[in-house]
């Protein structure tokens, strides 16, 4: 009874209402700027273990579980738009009170909350950090060939993972073998849902490339060359918007500790002396 009249409560307020959700942060600690880092899909702040203790060095970590997933709400109503992860992001960073711009970094799927994140809070954002995103381009915008059949192949097997109505560790075995990274993601009932709608809204139909050239501050994107789900020519076409510096790294999605190594070298080199 209790559980139910919690859940009558939450939907009143969250969605009849329409109050955003406020995500579990972790601050941990560090001298220097701040940086939020937002993890990638069916995720959370654990994916960072490697990256924090080198980051930390030259700033100040702050660690955010996006809606839906790890130990934030995930609403079971939700449709998980970019709106909406953006809405829950924008009030939980407004709770956190910083007084100076920071450093925004998203992996993967947290790479293209961040990019939207960063074109609407223009003023808050002093360097945009993008690893792997996955970049899906309209098909029709696609000159290379090869790239156009891995865009075209990759989005019909996104489009087959969200056929599948229940999840199970048989179910994940199997998606496994279609798209490798599906083996790395932290998957169960309740992150389920999460995964597959921000998996649709999100990264089928994003729309990174617009966004990213209305973010006036400095863009630097790293990607592996062996990365399951990023197309390099897709990345690479990046490189030609404003003030957009790639760094292709021998690494796959997962951030290892030579990809970690990788990003808090640049990033300690592009704080001011």
């Amino acid at each position: 009874m209790r559980d139910a009249t919690l859940t009558r409560l939450d939907r009143f307020w969250h969605q009849t209402l329409r109050r955003p959700y406020r995500l579990h942060v972790f601050d941990h600690g560090g001298s220097g700027p701040v940086i939020i880092l937002l993890h990638g899909l069916a995720s959370s702040g654990a994916n960072w273990k490697p990256l924090i203790p080198l980051l930390k060095q030259s700033y100040r970590c702050i660690t955010i579980d996006l809606v839906g997933f790890g130990d934030s709400p995930k609403p079971q109503w939700y449709d998980y738009t970019m709106e909406e992860h953006i809405r829950d992001l924008h009030h939980t960073i407004s709770k956190l009170h910083l007084r100076q711009p920071y450093t925004l970094l998203g992996h993967s799927l947290g790479s293209l909350i961040a990019t939207r994140y960063a074109r609407i809070n223009q003023k808050d954002i002093t360097r945009l950090i993008l690893l792997s995103p996955p970049v899906y381009a309209p098909l029709g915008t696609i000159a290379s060939k090869r790239a156009r059949q891995r865009t075209s192949m990759y989005l019909a097997a996104y489009r087959y993972i969200r056929t599948q109505k229940r999840v199970t560790g048989a179910n994940i075995v199997r998606l496994s073998r279609i798209v490798p990274i599906m083996k790395f993601l932290v998957l169960d009932q309740s992150t389920w849902l999460p995964f597959v709608r921000s998996l649709e809204q999100c990264i089928e139909h994003q729309t990174i490339i617009a966004d990213i050239t209305e973010v006036p501050a400095p863009v630097d994107i790293f990607y592996g060359v062996f990365d399951e789900v990023v197309i390099p020519y897709n990345v690479r076409q990046l490189a030609r918007l404003r003030d957009v510096t790639l760094y292709p790294l021998k690494v796959n999605h997962m951030i290892g500790k030579r990809y970690a190594a990788a990003v808090a070298k640049v990033l300690a080199a592009e704080l001011p002396q």
